[in-house]
């Protein structure tokens, strides 16, 4: 097949469903809990959060965690994206309110 019939392949490979986010400034760390929907997604890829429909910003997933929540019902599995971060960048995310939010999950992305 020539190169121009070559079919391109997405960076995007999952989503994932962000319920809630937090900091530990002490570990320079920032948090993003919620649950992956669809695709997968893998350390060293990318959270793609939309700012509006033309601007996005990327971060780097350094490690997952799979973590438990327990109401008085019920106990659940989530999954935590934890992301490494100076004081400025943990600023800057906390700022974004990320929570309640899809997030596209990518192999592409800006250190």
């Amino acid at each position: 097949m020539p190169d121009s019939e070559v079919p391109m392949v997405s960076p995007i490979r999952g989503r994932f469903q962000a319920i809630d986010s937090f900091a530990i400034r002490r570990r320079n760390e920032f948090y993003i809990i919620g649950t992956l929907e669809e695709g997968e997604m893998h350390e060293q890829w990318f959270a793609q959060i939309s700012m509006n429909s033309s601007f996005a910003i990327s971060i780097k997933i350094s490690r997952i965690e799979t973590i438990q929540m327990a109401t008085a019902a019920e106990r659940q599995d989530y999954q935590l994206l934890v992301v490494a971060a100076d004081s400025e960048e943990i600023d800057l995310l906390l700022g974004l309110n990320i929570g309640l939010e899809p997030i596209k999950i990518s192999t592409e992305g800006e250190d």
